[in-house]
């Protein structure tokens, strides 16, 4: 070879060196001249991840801005990236520019540099459902020289379903329980998982965790004649797939519960509803339930959250609850009663008690108004209006009005009543202002005396000689009764008392409050 042909094969040797040195690796780095950039750190590390995490990837140098962040504002070189797709998504973030159907192969997170870009931390923009995921460091990532990631990394990630969200109900926590105890209540809020209470020996009862809900935790098998599977002294509590549940935990007494569950019960009844307000002595599931013939009976539901003593006298009154019971007929007689069951095993039922639901509209019409009462002075303090409950059921005089001549509308009970104020069938009942005397009439003791908010009936009272009209309504507004006034003045101390459907005539010298004519 001449020495021509030879000098021209060097120069394009050299050529391609640089256009190499141009467009590949440089060959500093790949002699071993040069410090590569690589991941020191990232954050958490691999493994079970919480569903909120941000996650944080730390280089040994800064590197290029514009490669850890794209023009759409988030990272397409640094991604979070579920299991199902991370070999594509580990693919397409080795190209400089994604396509709209790649950046749907990663997880939405805002992207943040850190450090000049030492480090990014990119963080889901909601919380990861659950499942496995991979945190992906593209290989193209350079830094300012010019120099790329060795290699591409994953980082694996587990995010596991959600604890479930238990609450311990009976024995509350905290308290002493029975030696007998033959289950726990829990209530569960969300999530899954196997529950079972645990002591010192060990799991004493497990159960899977199923749909939320109240969920008991029996500690006895059905067929059992006894039960203590307990041991006093000991401290129990439930554990969630093994681990323990906070605030769940309570102590065995050396005593048993021995008798069934008392109690007494009040009952507020309205028009489709009652509510019975239940004391007991000892902490029970709580059923009311009332008769309805065939079909379907309302049954309303509660359980208690007390820690009476089990090493002390039975106390009436220890536990309290309030039961809600829907579903009733207005205007219908039910026989109601209570079933109780303890978490020792012992159940009782109530005798019953007999009930009417209110009338939905109130069958209440005003029967006589004393506008005249006798002495002694003052005389406005005698006044009334009586009101008659005409119908077959119980009727709620809370929320009713008497509209006078002013138009102004005031209610017959001066606050309004929280619970229902009810008058039986064929009963009688006063409204009066605040400055009423009782003790200028021979009242029965169960009438009722309804004081207004202001001193006077109707604000100003009812004139001696010529009582103005007025209107009782419901609290709805509608009119039920209707009082038209008089000008023929009665005799001293006389009331005006309704006849028949619609006729008024001069009653009797001290009128009749509470009773018939």
């Amino acid at each position: 070879m001449n020495r021509r042909a030879l000098s021209w094969m060097v120069a394009v040797l050299l050529a391609c060196v640089a256009c190499a040195r141009l467009d590949g690796e440089d060959p500093a780095a790949d002699a071993g001249l040069v410090d590569l950039p690589r991941v020191i750190d990232v954050q958490p590390p691999e493994g079970e991840a919480d569903p909120r995490t941000a996650f944080r990837v730390a280089f040994s140098t800064a590197m290029d801005q514009g490669q850890l962040v794209a023009s759409t504002g988030r990272s397409e070189s640094v991604a979070i990236v579920p299991e199902s797709t991370v070999d594509r998504a580990a693919a397409a973030i080795e190209h400089s520019r994604l396509t709209v159907e790649e950046r749907g192969l990663l997880v939405a997170a805002a992207a943040t540099i850190e450090d000049a870009g030492s480090a990014l931390t990119v963080a889901p923009d909601a919380p990861l459902a659950p499942g496995t995921y991979y945190l992906l460091v593209a290989a193209r990532l350079r830094d300012p020289p010019g120099h790329r990631l060795a290699e591409a990394l994953r980082y694996r990630y587990s995010v596991p379903s959600p604890r479930a969200q238990v609450t311990l109900v009976a024995p509350a926590p905290g308290s002493t329980a029975p030696a007998n105890l033959a289950r726990a209540r829990v209530s569960i809020a969300s999530g899954e998982g196997t529950l079972a209470l645990t002591g010192p020996k060990g799991v004493v009862a497990s159960t899977a965790i199923g749909a939320p809900g109240p969920l008991e935790l029996p500690l006895c098998r059905p067929s059992a004649k006894t039960c203590a599977p307990l041991e006093p002294g000991l401290v129990y509590s439930l554990t969630l797939d093994g681990k323990p549940i906070d605030g769940t935990s309570f102590t065995v007494a050396r005593c048993a519960r021995l008798l069934p569950p008392q109690a007494s019960v009040r009952l507020g009844v309205r028009d489709t509803s009652l509510v019975a307000d239940v004391q007991l002595d000892w902490p029970s599931r709580i059923a009311v339930r009332a008769s309805c013939g065939d079909g379907q009976c309302p049954e309303g539901f509660a359980e208690t959250a007390c820690a009476p003593d089990p090493c002390a006298p039975p106390t009436a009154g220890a536990c309290r609850a309030s039961v809600r019971l829907t579903g009733l007929a207005p205007a219908t007689e039910y026989a109601v009663h209570l079933d109780l069951e303890d978490d020792e095993g012992h159940a009782t039922v109530s005798e019953s008690q007999r009930v009417t639901t209110l009338s939905p509209l109130p069958t209440v019409v005003i029967s006589e108004v004393m506008a005249s009462p006798p002495g002694p002075t003052p005389r406005s303090d005698g006044e009334y209006v009586e009101l008659w409950n005409t119908g077959k059921a119980p009727v709620d005089l809370a929320g009713l009005t008497l509209t006078g001549p002013d138009g102004t509308a005031r209610r017959i009970l001066g606050s309004a009543a929280v619970e229902p104020v009810p008058l039986a069938p064929g009963a009688r009942a006063l409204a009066v202002g605040t400055s009423f005397d009782a003790s200028r009439y021979p009242l029965a003791a169960d009438t009722l005396v309804l004081r207004a908010s202001t001193q006077r009936l109707l604000g100003r009272g009812l004139s001696d000689a010529s009582p103005p009209p007025f209107v009782l309504s419901s609290e709805a507004g509608i009119e039920l009764s209707r009082f038209p006034g008089s000008s023929a003045p009665c005799p001293a101390g006389a009331s005006m008392e309704l006849q028949g459907a619609s006729a008024w005539e001069c009653g009797q010298v001290g009128g009749s409050p509470g009773a018939p004519p």
